[in-house]
């Protein structure tokens, strides 16, 4: 009786007492008992899975004690989805798709289950439907299987025959030579209910270009609930924490709201135990996106490209030195607070962390001209009362605007700025004024190359006109050539352009 199976309709569960069938099987943690038809009892030692054949598989199967029979249960097979029909000759077992599973063979005065030509869970491949597909899978480098059904169903290849595939076909070299990263599908709602619940953060660098400061790395911040960020510039990576931790302080005594959690990458200047004993301290959540995956840290690595992509712009409107790429940085972060919109709030990000809507009268173009007052002592009645600056963008502790100054070759914060409207081309000096003037139409044509070709290291540029100096302090990466005099300068360079136009 051990190598019968018997078809029962008054048995609750499947069940065997012959531990030779389970092809896996876990011991119970509580005491079960089988109630057996005399009122006898039979203890549960394990449950595991049967497969009896290669299209009936029993799962959830009792292993009762000194139980002599192997019982299939016709309850737990419907509730599988599995149809068990009986009529007067033929008996069997049908699958969801109508397919048969198995046949049922009378024994005395039940059913049992006919094994006769399924004895197990073993397969032969050249036997089974799918074998044909697997071979001309591989003869055709790999293909998708979809494609060759396809190919196959339409008749356009000659030799190819019909192929029918099998759900959840794997082939294991496709894995490998096709495997691709997971898909993220981009958030559709607000996660966060207050500014300050959740902030995201990220480094960028190092620049190719030291900043006038002598600063290599910018640490950006953004907060998750109105996406207002922040910027850091940074010599070294290590300075991450303290610029971290003065903001986080920060922000818990701005807002009555307590912060929730912070969220990075697994770079060490993130992951430390500084940081570690920070949060522990305040009770946050450190957050950490996984291992070389940037798009579940995406709210700041999209911050991080709208900001390099506004500082390229606005330094190569006017050629500003690249040296000032942080100044750029910087203005790019104060711009984007206050003109972008939050997704779904419809506000934007100044109006929902301040409560109260941005105003744009006082921004100005970066790189553009502009005056600033002298305020220094003792100033002669007949000397000039401003300097020459260039805008380099807005203070964040006063109001006030960062500028350099070209005389001094520095970089300074006041209010007192007075901005040109005009655009450095028609700012030139007289004496280029003249020339160009003089020069036949095509040459005054090729007034932008002549600017190029005008450049001068900042060391030289002490001795220039101011006018000309502010020309040509736009860029210092080109021709240096020991002159001296701006005419001489001018009248040398334009010698190459005069030869080619005669």
């Amino acid at each position: 009786m051990e190598d019968v199976w018997i078809m029962d309709y008054g048995c609750s569960r499947h069940m065997t007492g012959h531990r030779k069938w389970f092809s896996s099987l876990n011991p119970v943690s509580t005491k079960e008992y089988i109630t057996f038809g005399d009122n006898g009892q039979g203890k549960v030692l394990g449950v595991g899975s049967i497969s009896l054949s290669a299209k009936l598989s029993l799962r959830e199967v009792a292993f009762v004690w000194n139980l002599g029979f192997n019982l299939v249960s016709v309850s737990q097979l419907l509730d599988e989805g599995i149809e068990v029909g009986f009529k007067k000759g033929v008996c069997r077992v049908l699958d969801a798709e109508e397919t048969l599973v198995c046949s049922l063979l009378p024994f005395g005065q039940v059913f049992r289950v006919d094994l006769t030509f399924v004895s197990g869970p073993t397969r032969c491949l050249v036997a089974s439907p799918s074998a044909d597909i697997w071979k001309w899978h591989r003869r055709l480098g790999h293909s998708s299987f979809d494609l060759l059904v396809r190919l196959s169903s339409m008749g356009l290849i000659q030799g190819l025959p019909k192929l029918k595939a099998e759900k959840e076909l794997v082939c294991h070299p496709c894995r490998h030579g096709k495997m691709v990263a997971t898909s993220h599908t981009p958030v559709s709602q607000v996660m966060t209910s207050y500014p300050g619940e959740l902030l995201h953060m990220d480094t960028l660098g190092p620049a190719r270009v030291a900043s006038v400061s002598g600063k290599w790395y910018v640490l950006v911040i953004v907060d998750d609930f109105s996406r207002f960020s922040w910027v850091f510039f940074m010599e070294f990576k290590n300075e991450v924490f303290g610029f971290v931790r003065d903001l986080v302080l920060r922000l818990r005594n701005e807002s009555h709201k307590a912060m929730r959690a912070i969220r990075s990458d697994n770079g060490k200047e993130f992951r430390n135990s500084r940081f570690e004993n920070f949060y522990r301290d305040l009770g946050l959540e450190h957050q950490f996106s996984s291992s070389y995956t940037p798009p579940q840290n995406g709210v700041v690595e999209r911050k991080n490209r709208t900001l390099v992509e506004m500082a390229r712009m606005m330094l190569d409107e006017h050629r500003t030195p690249r040296r000032f790429w942080a100044e750029a940085v910087n203005t790019a972060c104060y711009i984007a607070n206050r003109i972008f919109l939050r997704a779904i709030l419809g506000k934007t990000s100044y109006e929902l962390r301040f409560g109260r809507q941005p105003s744009v009268k006082h921004l100005r173009a970066f790189g553009c001209r502009c005056f600033v007052l002298k305020k220094a002592g003792n100033l002669d009645k007949f000397e000039s009362r401003c300097l020459d600056a260039i805008f380099l963008g807005y203070a964040s502790s006063s109001r006030a605007f960062r500028v350099w100054i070209l005389e001094a070759n520095q970089v300074v914060e006041t209010c007192e700025v007075f901005f040109m409207k005009l655009c450095p081309a028609q700012l030139l000096p007289l004496s280029f004024k003249v020339m160009m003037k003089k020069a036949p139409p095509s040459l005054r044509m090729r007034k932008v190359r002549l600017m190029l070709v005008m450049q001068e290291p900042l060391h030289r540029l002490q001795s220039l006109p101011p006018l000309l100096r502010a020309l040509m302090m736009m860029d210092d990466s080109c021709l240096r050539l020991p002159l001296h005099s701006p005419d001489d300068k001018l009248k040398q360079r334009l010698a190459p352009l005069r030869t080619q136009e005669r």
